[in-house]
């Protein structure tokens, strides 16, 4: 006999295991799958650097550094043995991007920073530090699979399912599993439910961890990432590939020549091994999560005059208890916490979401752009 769960969670990245874990929080019995299993996409891969956005204000970069706190906060309590608090510098790469970061984007910072002068880090290369650098002391990076593991260490798993969800009897069923709804985190994999107004992009990218004897007491961000040094293990990454732009040894080796011009010391590295994976992206870069609606339903029901429908409006028909989260780019550790407890608030307490993340939005546009809406 088939056994049945409340919700299954398709795709164990850090998008569906964030999920799973706050479901399970909200006393949802939970199953979290996953075709290879725990973090075997983009999220094991991740250089998994928790730093703010800069930027010159707006939407994204608030809902991104709300997430930042959240994500600081968050890791901090459920997985302390997997979080590195080491701070972080953000180094601009050129005059052009220092005139940016310094009448551009300090103006709009809004989490604690301070300047910093070449003389206070003393261990990068004086010319990159020539314009300065904006240090987050509060910044971090975690280990991704200790993460993943602690967070879903009471939760039942199901690994080696290739997920073909079959809606019947008014309950979702994937192999052996039945539940009444189902979350889609399968990041920029191809959906196992059809969504027509939906697209997927990725963006591929390589992280490679050297051990080193360089003395790094802080994460370095300038035009790629140089993590504290922590064990005698430095981070560095990440590519961000979405045309063919040579071979993965040529991105490496061009990924540990700038380290090295970052931090000179860097020179006595030796490669441990080389992580590589495609992060999930939408077109206007914000998180996509919430209900998914039925299309063929929507076009319809949402006939003109219909500007008045907005994301999350009750005459939007959902497509029998399913959800989505996905596109985070390269910031999955960052957003996954806080939009996982959003969805599952959305799933069990029927909580609305902002239009800038709801799922609804790219149905509308979708719906307009047809011009089934006017």
């Amino acid at each position: 006999m088939s056994k049945r769960y409340d919700t299954i969670v398709i795709g164990a990245g850090i998008a569906g295991v964030s999920t799973a874990f706050w479901l399970q929080k909200a006393k949802e019995s939970v199953l979290l799958i996953d075709r290879k299993g725990l973090l075997s996409g983009a999220s094991g891969a991740a250089g998994a650097f928790l730093s703010p956005r800069l930027g010159k204000g707006g939407a994204l970069q608030k809902i991104t550094n709300d997430a930042y706190r959240f994500a600081l906060d968050f890791y901090k309590k459920e997985a302390p043995e997997g979080f590195f608090q080491k701070g972080l510098a953000r180094i601009p790469k050129n005059e052009e991007d220092a005139e940016k970061f310094f009448s551009l984007y300090e103006p709009h910072i809004d989490v604690r920073y301070r300047r910093c002068e070449s003389g206070d880090l003393p261990f990068i290369d004086k010319n990159a530090m020539r314009y300065g650098a904006f240090c987050f002391d509060h910044s971090a990076f975690v280990d991704p699979m200790t993460v993943a593991k602690k967070l879903t260490e009471r939760l039942d798993t199901a690994w080696g399912i290739d997920a073909k969800p079959v809606f019947k009897d008014s309950l979702w069923h994937i192999g052996g599993y039945k539940s009444s709804k189902i979350v889609l985190a399968t990041g920029a994999q191809q959906l196992p439910v059809t969504i027509p107004y939906i697209k997927i992009g990725g963006v591929w990218g390589e992280r490679v961890d050297v051990r080193s004897e360089a003395d790094i007491p802080m994460t370095l961000h300038r035009q790629i990432s140089v993590s504290a040094n922590v064990g005698g293990i430095v981070r560095i990454g990440a590519t961000h590939v979405r045309e063919d732009e040579g071979s993965e040894i040529e991105r490496v080796n061009r990924l540990i020549v700038d380290a090295i011009e970052l931090v000179p010391s860097l020179a006595d590295q030796r490669i441990v091994r080389i992580l590589a994976g495609h992060r999930s992206s939408v077109s206007d870069h914000f998180p996509l999560i919430g209900a998914v609606a039925d299309y063929d339903l929507a076009k319809k029901l949402l006939k003109s005059p219909s500007k008045s429908v907005k994301p999350e409006n009750s005459s939007i028909p959902s497509l029998n208890g399913c959800y989505i989260i996905t596109g985070f780019g390269g910031r999955g550790f960052v957003f996954g916490p806080m939009m996982g407890k959003i969805l599952a608030e959305k799933i069990t307490e029927s909580a609305i979401l902002s239009p800038e993340i709801s799922a609804d939005r790219y149905l509308l546009r979708a719906l307009r752009k047809n011009g089934q809406m006017r």
